[in-house]
């Protein structure tokens, strides 16, 4: 399966079904009432994150996925059924984003986000009857399910990300130090995504995994090369190995892979400095390097040298990040964001237009106005009524409506009374 670390794509959830008017025809109850049932809602649609995937391949050419509609009640007080939800699996990982920003951060194996939900479905007459109103006929139409454009981003979760140049030797050194067998080659861009090694010593206390992030070159942060696409693979990991091929410019290599951090925003990040390839250096070579980069680790990945104390040494770093971590230190200097909530606004505003029409905005209006069943005069004047209560109508007349001008609630038009 391809690589896919970006998708985007309409999530439409179902409609709610209608409600029903009815009244009860049954043999000797000559008085047996309304009794028709509401609507079902309807289906939402369900981001799941799951381990099983690694790639948001599958999600690629998707343009629409749709969840079902609630059926229409009926009578007899009958609800209707509710739609059926669609659950679209992703990789663990996952950013999910809409248009006005992050809506979450499927870090966790089953984390579910509802990224649209379902419309309400409408009540039934029986749900309108009163001492004084005993034969209701009118009902609620169901609302429309959410709709919007979601742009899901992949960033690959693991505890150690190897950084460097191309051809520095990330990919052999990831084979070196875990079971992966990604591909090499001696020439530029060998790797095109990102790789996944687990390192399970039998001496450690538990297994910890490795990626193999595709080689950047100057300026990766402004778009060059492979660029920042992959820049926010490096963003998840909690351990930067910075590996440098110590046969060819170390020195240079080391300046634009942490100017490069830097203009990410990553410069922060606890990271190692590996020297690969030292097994075509001299002694003379080897000792300049000691002396250039002191607390840097020599390694050879293709004769194995100095890979067991790299392991040693990542499983440490690890270790103390945890400690870290379980104290809090972490969360305070800026843990992960997982969701952002915007609360609704439920107000009322009401503004007048330029062609001299009043639109009335909120979230509890524009609802009644969906629900509301226009083709029936009973329905038309229960909206009406509830206007009046909900103080839409006093707000209209203080804002200078008069009879006859024109109103607008969502996509509803009608002439104020």
């Amino acid at each position: 399966m391809q690589f896919v670390d970006e998708a985007r794509f309409v999530v439409r959830a179902g409609a709610g079904g209608d409600g029903s008017v009815s009244f009860n025809r049954e043999k000797y109850k000559p008085r047996g009432g309304p009794d028709g049932g509401r609507g079902g809602d309807g289906g939402a649609v369900i981001l799941r994150a799951t381990e099983d995937l690694q790639t948001l391949e599958p999600h690629a050419h998707r343009n629409v996925i749709s969840a079902k509609r609630g059926r229409h009640g009926s009578g007899n007080n009958r609800a209707g059924e509710r739609g059926e939800s669609v659950v679209v699996e992703v990789p663990v990982g996952t950013l999910v984003h809409d248009e006005d920003g992050l809506l979450a951060d499927l870090s966790e194996d089953g984390q579910e986000l509802v990224a649209a939900k379902g419309g309400e479905g409408g009540r039934g007459n029986a749900s309108f009857a009163t001492s004084t109103r005993q034969a209701p006929a009118f009902r609620e139409r169901g609302l429309p399910g959410e709709e919007k454009e979601l742009r899901l981003e992949l960033r690959v979760l693991s505890d150690v990300g190897l950084v460097g140049l191309p051809n520095a030797g990330k990919s052999s050194l990831l084979r070196s130090v875990s079971a992966a067998r990604p591909k090499v080659g001696d020439y530029p861009f060998t790797t095109l995504s990102p790789g996944l090694g687990v390192v399970d010593h039998k001496t450690y206390r538990e297994p910890f995994v490795v990626a193999d992030i595709p080689g950047l070159i100057q300026g990766a942060s402004a778009g060059r090369g492979l660029g920042n696409r992959f820049l926010r693979h490096i963003a998840r990991a909690r351990l930067l190995v910075l590996v440098l091929d110590a046969a060819e410019d170390p020195e240079g290599s080391e300046a634009t892979l942490r100017t490069e951090l830097h203009a990410a925003g990553l410069a922060g990040k606890p990271s190692v400095v590996v020297l690969n390839k030292v097994d075509v250096l001299d002694e003379e070579l080897r000792a300049y390097l000691r002396e250039a980069f002191p607390e840097a680790l020599q390694v050879s990945a293709l004769t194995g040298e100095g890979v067991g104390e790299l392991r040693d040494l990542l499983e440490e770093r690890l270790r103390e990040l945890s400690a870290r971590e379980m104290t809090g230190t972490a969360a305070a200097n800026g843990g992960r964001k997982h969701r952002v909530f915007r609360p609704s606004w439920k107000g009322l505003h009401v503004e007048r237009a330029e062609d001299g029409s009043y639109e009335v905005s909120g979230e509890d209006v524009e609802r009644l106005a969906l629900k509301t069943d226009w083709e029936s005069p009973e329905g038309v004047e229960h909206f009406q009524r509830s206007l009046e209560k909900s103080g839409v109508v006093a707000a209209l007349r203080r804002a200078g409506a008069e009879p006859g001008d024109e109103v607008r609630i969502g996509a509803v038009e009608f002439d104020f009374r």
